[in-house]
């Protein structure tokens, strides 16, 4: 038991050098860096990281926001094309070991979800940082991964929206109906500017318990006639198929305010950001098997 204390006072300790050595370099780095000065002085804008996974996908970070959002590339593209990349506007890039996106994706929410209850998980972090930087595999500076990796620390999943490339069919059949307008990355991350006005959403029940989307509206309408979640249910239904995981569907680019109802109600997996045809509803909630009604 002794033992054990020992060297959990000497992890503790090894990572206060390693933090303070990083601070160090920070500091020395932070008057020649856009990127660093956006970052320690929490200011408005768009710091954007592409990560060359098969596809690619582009972070999108703003620190006076505290918002994310990850963009997955409709195009076949890598670091030697980088121009066929999100039209080569990004700041950083990065090349995982582990380059297929899914399970990169699902690695990075394993570790932004686990880390507080797992700290050794911080030196597997520097350390992959370290053979990438050694390996060439990225362009961010120790002192800009370190303070990065501070402020997406502090985030939740749900603080990330993803946003996926649009489905187009091989037919492309003729409308009037003009396409709904695309939310940027940018837009996403931007900072909300109208907090006062529901978030109107729709609920389908893909769980198959009869009667869970009913329950969730009412439980949502009650919370907005308390003042306790800005919230207006258009209408609920059930969903076509069966779904395991509960998520939440953002049209509108609201992602502040659907981050709160994600908390409020117990979803816990990233908004995703999708286009609508119509602009009846801001988002979508689609309850899965794992959904449990709050108490």
């Amino acid at each position: 038991m002794e033992s054990f204390g020992k060297a959990k006072k000497l992890i503790g300790r090894l990572l206060l050098w390693i933090s303070l050595l990083l601070i160090g370099v920070a500091a020395l780095q932070q008057h020649s860096s856009r990127f660093l000065q956006t970052l320690i002085n929490h200011q408005d804008g768009r710091l954007q990281v592409a990560v060359f996974t098969q596809p690619a996908m582009q972070f999108t970070y703003n620190p006076a926001a505290k918002k994310a959002a990850a963009q997955v590339s409709a195009q076949n593209c890598s670091l030697n094309r980088k121009e066929n990349c999100f039209n080569g506007q990004f700041d950083r890039f990065f090349v995982p070991a582990q380059q297929e996106q899914d399970a990169f994706w699902e690695g990075f929410q394993s570790a932004l979800s686990s880390w507080r209850f797992n700290p050794l998980l911080t030196l597997k972090i520097a350390w992959t940082y370290l053979t990438a930087r050694h390996d060439k595999r990225t362009d961010l500076s120790l002192a800009e991964f370190f303070l990065l990796t501070q402020h997406l620390a502090a985030l939740d999943i749900t603080d990330f929206a993803i946003k996926y490339p649009e489905v187009q069919s091989k037919k492309k059949k003729s409308s009037k109906t003009p396409p709904p307008a695309e939310v940027s990355a940018e837009e996403l991350v931007a900072a909300d500017t109208d907090e006062t006005r529901p978030l109107v959403v729709e609920i389908f029940n893909a769980s198959g318990r009869k009667g869970l989307a009913s329950d969730l509206t009412q439980y949502l309408r009650e919370q907005n006639n308390k003042g306790r979640l800005r919230v207006d249910v258009l209408q609920y239904d059930n969903y076509p198929s069966l779904q395991k995981t509960s998520t939440i569907i953002s049209y509108t680019g609201r992602l502040m305010q659907a981050t709160q109802l994600s908390r409020a109600i117990g979803i816990s997996s990233a908004i995703k950001s999708e286009t609508s045809a119509t602009d009846i509803c801001d988002a979508r909630i689609i309850l899965g098997k794992d959904f449990q009604m709050p108490l």
